[in-house]
């Protein structure tokens, strides 16, 4: 069976093996950016200003047309276009999403086998069918072998790293905090535990410039990561902000359920008399189509209401949607381009994926704008419709 990392292992290894692991996609970063998401919500068409103009969308002259099953494309036709366009953008870099999947992740454990700790441990393959007592003790002893090459084959700072790394694999707390130091705080605690008399290994400053960079360049890409991720989650939860106020334009004071109520309240106090051509007595009909109209004037003038109040909430998607459009695009200014480190390169093509799923997601928001509208529309068109056909019937 094959095992995960350890948390204490993979702490060893730090953001390198780690990015390694998990990172398993490679998305093309030439489509990202082409798309200008304010200009394409701008495009969406504006709401009916009348429940009167919604019935003239929906069912033009013709009152008899159900409104559960009118066609509104050719109203969103052009608006329909633009999301499509937008949409073939990106389409070759989503298509192209599966097949690059596993590319990526032989990559990513090539870069992992090339890891210093990993390859002394025999490579992901052996690892994961360790148990995780076995991972710990190979970790050590592959560790320990690391060390005295950084070392320069000098025992007194070997033993040192080494009490570093058993402290790390076997203390919790002192792991979380010392996997929050910076590079340089890790070396200070590093030379702390050496003394100040212990030997340490030469490098050329070649090796120690690559040395520093590579962490500044991992923590930049990884600070990177984390933000297109946190925007992405924005833009997935931005709905469940708007439901909630939706459903209370139609559950507010005076609604159409509440409106039927004392519609029906009316009619059930009108007194009983001999109907013509009717079986059994009830109510004057004169006096019920009356209030029935009465309804229906009620429920058009609760319908435009609630147009007015969506129109509003309309504008409000629309702006919040381009404020995460706004987002995004500072996002990709920031880009820092190719890193010299392999790992840190790896963080930055996740982060492209996770572009690629911003650019998904607010082409979807577009799409959730055309759906509210018409939505709306269609509800505003039901309480014309009604009204019209209870003023006309005999």
């Amino acid at each position: 069976m094959k095992r995960a990392l350890t948390k204490p292992v993979v702490a060893l290894f730090g953001f390198t093996a780690l990015a390694m692991f998990v990172l398993a996609e490679q998305q093309p970063q030439d489509v990202l950016g082409k798309i200008n998401f304010s200009v394409l919500y701008d495009a969406a068409p504006a709401m009916p200003a009348s429940t009167a103009e919604a019935g003239k969308r929906a069912y033009g002259t013709d009152l008899n047309v159900s409104l559960s099953t009118a066609d509104f494309s050719p109203f969103y036709e052009l608006f329909s276009k633009r999301v499509a366009a937008a949409r073939d953008v990106i389409k070759g870099a989503v298509d192209a999403r599966p097949a690059n999947q596993e590319a990526m992740a032989q990559r990513a454990k090539t870069e992992a086998d090339n890891n210093a700790i990993i390859s002394r441990m025999g490579g992901t393959e052996k690892i994961s069918q360790m148990s995780e007592q076995e991972q710990q003790a190979a970790a050590m002893q592959a560790m320990g072998s690391y060390q005295q090459s950084m070392a320069g084959g000098h025992q007194e700072t070997s033993n040192a790293m080494q009490a570093v790394m058993q402290r790390v694999m076997n203390d919790p707390e002192y792991r979380e905090r010392f996997e929050k130091m910076t590079p340089e705080q890790q070396e200070a605690e590093m030379r702390k535990a050496m003394g100040p008399s212990a030997p340490v290994a030469q490098h050329t400053a070649a090796e120690q410039q690559r040395a520093m960079k590579a962490p500044n360049e991992m923590a930049a890409n990884v600070a990177r990561q984390n933000d297109i991720a946190a925007l992405l989650m924005r833009m997935v939860q931005i709905e469940d902000e708007f439901t909630p106020k939706d459903k209370a334009i139609t559950a507010a004071p005076g609604s159409h359920e509440q409106i039927a109520g004392a519609t029906q309240a009316k009619i059930a106090k009108l007194p009983i008399i001999p109907t013509a051509g009717e079986a059994d007595p009830g109510p004057d009909p004169a006096k019920v189509k009356a209030l029935q109209r009465e309804q229906a004037t009620l429920d058009r003038a609760r319908a435009a209401a609630e147009l007015q109040q969506r129109t509003a909430l309309y504008a409000e998607r629309r702006a919040k949607y381009k404020e995460l459009a706004a987002s995004y695009a500072a996002w990709l200014k920031q880009s820092s381009g190719p890193s010299s480190n392999a790992s840190a390169n790896l963080v930055s093509d996740a982060s492209s994926d996770t572009a690629l799923r911003c650019e998904e997601r607010l082409i979807n928001l577009a799409e959730s704008l055309r759906k509210y509208h018409e939505d709306a529309t269609r509800d505003a068109a039901y309480y014309e419709q009604a009204f019209q056909k209870k003023m006309t019937e005999l």
